[in-house]
């Protein structure tokens, strides 16, 4: 008997989400703040700095359309964020996912290196719609009690191959939804932002809460985290899936019920590129859509 897997679909005028980064080949690197060695207090300083680009920039405001559909049609009204590092862009995005006709939506932070100072921090200035799992979590296995619609935010690309497929084929064996946001991307437009990140994080520093000296000192007198930003960032971008790359995991998942969504949102200044699957019956199967 032939293995079935997942068909990809091409449909809507938006159908190619190429990149030039598509001529070159994805790149097994590593990023310091990952290393399970690099200082704890030095990641969380990372990772919060991190998180005051996102709500600085409210960069992924663009998504806001995507991720209400993607609800919408898994009927979820709770969402699991993987890898949330220092909160992620849901103090901007938690708002206006339950704005107008949208039911509330509450957003539950997890990391495998959870920064709970900030995840506190964000659940204290949410209004209720921020909540967190001081547990380690890791998105390839993720615990059977963490229920909620699963997104990941910039945070893909860390996984290499294999495990990227793990993180995926958990979710589809959970019957979860999915939906994950990548900001870094192998082109000339990204990398090149990238360079301007610690100039952004040495006039963002001072307005990062708690207040604190050590931060000063690791920002401005040893500069190590517009550093280890910097160097991330552009590791980040190198190790980023493409569409092509993305559709190629989803075929290689047991076809199972399941309708998935790949392409590149444009509204901002830098694209977005996102992968979304739902548990839902497709009409024609399983499928992916390109847009």
């Amino acid at each position: 008997m032939q293995k079935q897997t997942n068909t990809i679909n091409i449909a809507g005028p938006e159908a190619n989400c190429s990149s030039p980064g598509d001529r070159i080949g994805r790149m097994e690197l590593f990023e310091i703040h990952d290393h399970p060695r690099f200082p704890a207090f030095l990641r969380d300083m990372v990772t919060d700095g991190l998180q005051a680009v996102w709500e600085f920039t409210d960069f992924y405001k663009q998504v806001l359309p995507l991720l209400r559909n993607a609800l919408a049609r898994a009927g979820a009204s709770e969402i699991l964020d993987l890898c949330s590092g220092g909160g992620g862009p849901w103090l901007r995005l938690a708002p206006g996912l339950g704005m107008g006709q949208y039911a509330p939506i509450t957003v539950c932070l997890t990391d495998k290196y959870p920064n709970q100072e900030a995840f506190a921090r964000a659940a204290a200035n949410s209004g209720s719609r921020i909540r967190f799992d001081p547990r380690p979590v890791a998105a390839t296995e993720v615990p059977a009690d963490l229920g909620g619609f699963r997104t990941m935010f910039s945070s893909f690309h860390h996984f290499r191959e294999a495990e990227a497929r793990e993180v995926l084929a958990n979710a589809v064996q959970r019957s979860k939804g999915i939906a994950i946001f990548e900001a870094p991307r192998r082109d000339v437009r990204t990398v090149v932002a990238v360079c301007f990140i610690p100039l952004l994080i040495l006039f963002l520093t001072p307005r990062i809460r708690p207040f604190r000296w050590s931060r000063l000192l690791w920002t401005y007198v040893f500069p190590l985290v517009p550093f280890v930003l910097w160097f991330d960032g552009w590791m980040s971008c190198l190790r980023s899936y493409s569409c092509h790359e993305l559709g190629e995991l989803v075929r290689s998942l047991p076809a199972k019920g399941y309708c998935w969504e790949l392409g590149t949102k444009r509204d901002g200044f830098l694209p977005v590129t996102y992968l979304i699957g739902c548990p839902t019956v497709c009409p024609d199967g399983p499928a992916v859509s390109f847009r």
